[in-house]
Parts: structure tokens; C-alpha cells; sequence
């Protein structure tokens, strides 16, 4: 782990995440040790290394809640998006907190907050989360196989832990959101969508592999597509998950999954006796 002195905590939103109704972007961490072999984040203008070495290094900006504390009010009541080039939950999260920190500070500015993360230390947070007005939680299942996890996604936390982490964000009251993005190879399909269906999310995204054709921006790294051309998954089985998840119930496909949360409804008090 590297550390970095940050000038800013808080950027302003670009890209699709613009587009998708957001005002800030906020990432505690440059980098990430998951290794997923298909992030799109390698890619972007923050990456300045080798992507070949995306995976093998993180940096953390230890001065992330201080900037947070004196730039939080800019931010009050807009849509921040929590993150967008690095996991806000890495394993470090434990211990660093920088996270946490940055959530305590944001509660009395009530931003409208979406978390995109896969990692299950995110419930730790739930005292906090729970303190937002509009938030939601979106965490990253794109497969049903430990075995394709592992290939495609080598260090990242196991499946059952994010869908248990899911499970305890939704008995918290916090809105979640299912990202199965990209869709890796599924090993029992049916089953698959039938979780998905079952658990019912607040938002279910999915997406195919990011592809911009040889032009600047997001994409998939070739050792991912290596992956996938090995295996027997291809289009066509994407695209038949896709239509049968539509017969059940809403979709989003791509970016169209990514848009801020709406203010929860507020609880209406007991009557008086």
C-alpha cells in the first residue's frame, strides 16, 4: 500500500456518471487489489501505470476525511456517487477507515449517496448508512461460480459474502442494488435468475463486457477476454438471461443502472394517545 496527500476529496462527476444524474464522484483509494481482470478502470485518465499491473497496487489518500470535513458542505443535498475508479470497501477499509470517515462527515449534509461497491465490509457502515436520507447500496454479483470468481475476479471478496452483505444492508432499511456487471459465465443460469428474482433488489443492473472499440475510455482488459473466449459462455447466453430476467421484472442495462437515490419517504409518526 502506497499513501497519497489528496487535494480534493470530492470531483466533479463525469462520463456516464454524469450523465446518469450524478454531481460528485468521491474515492477515498486510487487503485485497487482485487485484480478484477475486466475493470474498465484501468483505462481511465487515473490509472497512470502499466495496465498490466492493475490489481497489483492501491494507493490511500490519508487525508481523505480532513478534505472531506472542510468540502462536505459544497456537496450538501447533490448526488455523489461513492466510487467510481476504486472500491470504497478494500480490505484496508478495515483498519484505514477512511471510508467511515467520510460518512460521518457527509450525515449532516445529507447528500443523496449511492455506494457501488463488492465488498461486504460494507455493513460495518450500516449505523451511518441508515442516517441518509437517500441512499443506496449498489454491490457487484456478476456470477453465480466461485470457479469463474476466482478467474475472472481473483482477490475480490466470494460470492456468498456479498449476497449475505446484501441480505443485511436490506433488513437495515438502506435501498440496494444488484450489479451484475459485467455478466460473467454462469454455471447453473436458470438458478441465477432465479436469485436475482427472488431476492427481489430495489435496482438490477446488468451489462456485457465494456467495449469502445479500439476509442479512449472505459473497457475490458484482453486478459479478461482471454478468459471469456476460453470459456463457453458467449453473447447469445447473455442476451437470453437478459430477456428471461425482463420477464419477471425491471432491468437496467449498462449505465441506465446507475442514478441517484430517491429521498426514502419519511415514516409517519405513531399517533398519540
Amino acid at each position: 500500500m502506497e499513501t497519497i496527500i489528496a487535494r480534493s476529496i470530492f470531483s466533479p462527476a463525469t462520463g456516464y456518471i454524469r450523465r446518469g444524474g450524478f454531481d460528485w464522484t468521491c474515492n477515498p483509494y486510487v487503485g485497487c487489489p482485487f485484480g478484477c481482470t475486466y475493470c474498465y478502470a484501468m483505462f481511465l485518465p487515473q490509472n497512470r501505470r502499466p495496465k498490466e499491473d492493475w490489481g497489483r497496487w492501491f494507493q490511500a489518500k490519508v487525508n481523505a476525511v480532513a478534505l472531506a470535513r472542510r468540502q462536505a458542505p459544497r456537496v450538501a443535498g447533490q448526488a455523489v456517487y461513492l466510487s467510481s475508479v476504486t472500491d470504497p470497501y478494500l480490505p484496508v477499509e478495515r483498519s484505514l477507515r477512511l471510508t467511515r470517515g467520510i460518512l460521518e462527515v457527509l450525515v449532516p449534509h445529507q447528500p443523496r449517496l449511492l455506494v457501488q461497491t463488492r465488498g461486504p465490509l460494507v455493513v460495518r457502515d450500516l449505523d451511518l448508512l441508515t442516517q441518509f436520507e437517500a441512499v443506496r447500496v449498489h454491490i457487484s454479483i456478476p456470477t453465480d461460480s466461485e470457479e469463474v470468481r476466482r478467474r475472472f475476479e481473483p482477490k475480490a471478496p466470494p460470492l456468498e459474502e456479498r449476497w449475505q452483505a446484501a441480505e443485511e444492508v436490506r433488513r437495515a432499511g438502506v435501498a440496494v442494488g444488484l450489479c451484475v456487471t459485467p455478466m460473467l459465465p454462469l454455471g447453473d443460469a436458470e438458478g441465477f435468475i432465479q436469485r436475482l428474482v427472488q431476492f427481489a433488489p430495489d435496482v438490477l443492473v446488468v451489462q456485457d463486457f465494456h467495449d469502445s472499440r479500439g476509442g479512449f475510455g472505459a473497457d475490458t482488459g484482453a486478459a479478461a477476454r482471454r478468459l471469456l473466449a476460453a470459456s463457453s459462455w458467449r453473447m447469445e447466453d447473455y442476451r437470453q438471461c437478459v430477456e428471461e430476467l425482463r420477464r419477471h421484472r425491471e432491468v437496467y442495462e449498462g449505465e441506465a443502472g446507475f442514478f441517484p437515490p430517491p429521498v426514502r419517504a419519511a415514516v409517519p409518526a405513531p399517533p398519540r394517545a
